[in-house]
């Protein structure tokens, strides 16, 4: 199984940056249409020599439709978002996913 990721920076060029109104708009319009999953993490970065808040999208799977989808999100994002580019990244590992009915919770645990 594999991890695929975006990372999408915050800055918008010169005109500013996202603001969590508009990050929470496009995951609820965007992100949740296009993905039934993904954890969603907080991030920095550098680009071109800025320091710039990120959103790092990741998604652990095998699935090319779900790959596919979180591709569609990045382009999506780029272009609502007027960005010169995004981060796309792949890690492989060994995922199990362990889950308990009776308690109503979810677990993953990752093993390398």
């Amino acid at each position: 199984m594999q991890t695929h990721s975006i990372t999408l920076g915050l800055n918008i060029g010169s005109e500013g940056k996202v603001t969590r109104q508009m990050w929470d708009a496009f995951v609820n319009d965007t992100v949740c249409a296009m993905l039934e999953y993904c954890t969603i993490t907080d991030a920095q970065g550098i680009y071109k020599g800025e320091i710039e808040q990120s959103k790092v999208l990741s998604v652990s799977t095998d699935s090319p439709a779900v790959i596919q989808s979180l591709q569609k999100v990045g382009q999506s994002y780029k272009k609502q978002f007027r960005q010169d580019a995004i981060m796309y990244s792949v890690t492989s590992q060994s995922v199990t996913f362990a889950w308990s009915q009776s308690l109503a919770t979810f677990g993953l645990l990752c093993m390398h």
